[in-house]
């Protein structure tokens, strides 16, 4: 396309579904446009990721139970999200190494927003394979432009003919226990890094990264599982398989029979099931190809008559009591029972059928299981999306589901902001979180140390709302009080406890339902702090958040942004915060709305104190005289900054408009020196504010009315109006 005619796509598409699009028609493999949907868009880094991830997969994939795959990553990149989607190393699992727990997802800051560190592990030996890269110098670009679709189709090209050119390795050498746990501790450490002896490793650098894409076989696959299910639920008394029953299964993410999402379209196409009702399961390629179908419940407790069909054709029986079940009832009142009961004896022999011989973190049995149950109760759609976007849908996954709401409350988003998060400590939670807050490590937004406890045991993470107009954001650190959930929580049940505890969410504690207030007030904020650019980098770099949100003090002053238009004036604070304004210098009030100002004001003065106390020197904006209008200018008195108007300041600060965002930056130009916010009443400070003036106007009495009522009477001036 001529740039004419990207410039005019990408007013009406947006750069992002642009670069889908594009790497769409250049030929990009399904599996690598289903990553970039999920982060956004199409870039080099993903491609180059994707050639990194596939080739150390296949140099060194998962033998047994005692291997994983551990990544640490420099957040902000396209390069970020790929271990999650085919590596199935997430922020939400973890190996215990002795008496230490290692996550397989760490994403933390540094310089180099494209440096990875692939990490695959043996429990078993102690021992590891480190892969050190970033990105290969022809995989940047000149950012959302057109020449970045070029170098886009270009770096897709590449993955057929020379894949191992889109990254560039750093070091690859085997390590051992202490030297896995020091990566871990201290990150993407280059310095750390180049003193780590090396050991040779075997590297084929020429392995194809383009996964086998027989649509037609898949589709044909999809169609033959409906075939195998309908005959045993026809054999067991059932109706056919119909648009409202549920599918879980690996197509879509599975890749051990090449790309397998057409296996889904033949599903759709032979029985007409809704799309809501597919719950395609993120797990990394090497996860068998398998269906599980379910029939709709009469109730929502069940019974839920599932199928299992795996990649073959071929059916998976449930042997329990010495017989052999092709239909087989996974409802959560028969899997219910301490250890020795039925309902236990019934989860062991589910355990046992939907099991594989791949490494146990990759397992799906618990999975299908709790998902099923979920979907008969109708969980919430953004709910179900992180359950099976690779979250464990148990308890862990529920509380994320209510603290994202509980975050969304606190921190409520206005136009152009978004969320960043730091997971301290990470579990199952940030699935959700990720799902619902809109994060990932690719976007810039997500961070976790990779660690299951936090300096502080309370500590549940750290969200910040971000405004990148003002270039600032607030912190807040979130506590949890576990025991109080604790108490109201039911009991387990041993095998699937944690499934229930999740049931138990959905229909008493979620968003709506009776308990949820008293979940929700197991959460609080310990501590909330506003951060600059330059503190928000630090607290991100900082080897325990926690601690530097705990120690962090506010000595930033605030920045204001002041503009006149249509003789109206406009202010606007980078944080929290008052604002004041005052057109001689002396008489100073409380902004809270768009002032409009008289003919005779020429000049306006201003500054701010935020919630920490720390004041923005005094400024002064001219006013050009075209700005000027007929009408009354505003004014509270001629008395001096401290003793401005009583009654005119309460109204003032009762009200609670939001001021109209400005665009324009306007540095403070007066020489007076900074206003003690101790000796105004502004002070951020003074909620006592309005029983001591209150005090004062009673005192004052009929007299001080009467005064004030004469002012506002005279020709020259105008009282305070609400909405003016």
């Amino acid at each position: 396309m001529t740039e004419n005619q990207f410039q005019q796509a990408k007013a009406n598409l947006g750069y992002d579904v642009l670069s889908l699009l594009s790497a769409w028609n250049a030929g990009a493999p399904s599996d690598l446009l289903k990553v970039a949907a999920w982060t956004g868009n199409v870039s080099p880094g993903l491609i180059g990721a994707y050639s990194a991830s596939k080739q150390f997969m296949a140099n060194y994939p998962l033998t047994s139970n005692a291997t994983s795959y551990h990544v640490i990553v420099s957040t902000g990149g396209g390069d970020d999200d790929l271990p999650m989607f085919f590596m199935d190393s997430t922020p939400l699992k973890w190996v215990t190494v002795g008496s230490d727990t290692f996550y397989n997802f760490k994403s933390a800051y540094t310089d180099d927003s494209h440096e990875n560190i692939y990490i695959r592990w043996d429990s078993l030996s102690r021992t590891g394979v480190m892969f050190y890269w970033t990105l290969s110098d022809m995989t940047y670009n000149g950012g959302e432009t057109l020449q970045g679709l070029i170098k886009n189709a270009q770096c897709i090209g590449m993955l057929a003919t020379n894949p191992s050119a889109l990254y560039k390795l750093l070091k690859a050498t085997n390590i051992d226990y202490q030297t896995f746990k020091t990566l871990w501790d201290t990150g993407i450490d280059s310095e750390y890094i180049s003193s780590i002896p090396v050991t040779p490793i075997e590297w084929i650098s020429t392995v194809s990264v383009i996964p086998r894409e027989e649509y037609s076989a898949m589709y044909a696959s999809g169609i033959n599982a409906v075939m195998v299910a309908n005959r045993a639920l026809q054999a067991a008394g059932f109706e056919p398989l119909d648009s409202d029953d549920l599918l879980i299964t690996s197509a879509g993410y599975s890749e051990t029979q090449g790309i397998s999402a057409g296996a889904i379209d033949g599903i759709i196409s032979a029985t007409g099931i809704k799309f809501k009702n597919i719950y395609s399961l993120k797990r990394g390629t090497q996860t068998p190809l398998w269906y599980v179908f379910v029939k709709k419940p009469d109730e929502t407790t069940g019974p839920l008559h599932a199928v299992f069909v795996d990649g073959n054709g071929a059916i998976r029986p449930v042997t329990y009591g010495g017989t052999q079940f092709n239909v087989f009832d996974i409802s959560a009142v028969n899997l219910a029972g301490a250890t020795g009961t039925e309902g236990y004896q019934k989860s062991l022999a589910v355990a046992s059928t939907y099991g594989y011989s791949i490494p146990q973190y990759a397992q799906q049995d618990y999975y299908i299981v709790s998902l099923a149950n979920q979907w008969a109760y109708a969980m919430p759609y953004e709910f179900a999306l992180a359950a099976t976007g690779g979250g464990c849908p148990g308890s862990g996954l529920a509380q994320g589901y209510v603290l994202a709401n509980i975050i969304r409350s606190w921190l409520p988003l206005s136009d152009g902001q978004y969320y960043a998060y730091i997971g301290v400590p990470a579990h199952c939670k940030e699935q959700v979180l990720m799902e619902v807050l809109g994060l990932s490590a690719a976007r810039g937004n997500y961070f976790t140390t990779g660690t299951r406890t936090a300096s502080d045991a309370s500590a549940v993470g750290i969200a910040i709302r971000w405004d990148p107009v003002k270039n600032t954001g607030k912190a807040i650190l979130v506590s949890y009080n576990k025991d109080a959930v604790n108490a109201i929580q039911p009991a387990s049940n041993s095998y699937y406890k944690t499934m229930y505890w999740a049931l138990w969410y959905i229909t008493q504690a979620f968003p709506g339902k009776e308990l949820y207030g008293t979940v929700t007030s197991a959460y609080s904020i310990a501590k909330s702090v506003t951060l600059t650019s330059g503190e928000f980098k630090s607290l991100i770099a900082a080897s325990d958040p926690v601690s530097y949100i705990k120690d962090f003090e506010d000595v930033t002053a605030p920045s204001l942004n002041v503009r006149v238009d249509d003789s109206t004036l406009y202010m606007d604070i980078n944080e929290e915060g008052t604002i004041f304004y005052s057109f001689d210098g002396r008489t100073w009030n409380v902004y809270s709305a768009p002032v409009k100002l008289g003919k005779h004001v020429k000049t306006v003065y201003y500054y701010a104190v935020d919630l920490a106390g720390n004041a923005h020197q005094v400024g002064s904006i001219s006013v050009p005289e075209n700005q000027a209008q007929n009408t009354p200018e505003v004014s509270y008195g001629s008395v001096t900054a401290g003793k401005a108007s009583v009654i005119s300041w309460i109204m003032k600060r009762i009200r609670s408009d939001d001021s109209s965002a400005v665009v324009e930056e306007v540095t403070g130009q007066g020489t007076s020196s900074p206003v003690n916010p101790a000796e105004h009443p502004g002070s951020a400070s003074s909620s006592w504010f309005i029983p001591v003036y209150a005090a004062i106007i009673l005192a004052v009495g009929g007299l001080g009315m009467y005064l004030f009522r004469r002012r506002a009477s005279r020709s020259n001036e105008a009282t305070w109006q609400p909405g003016k």
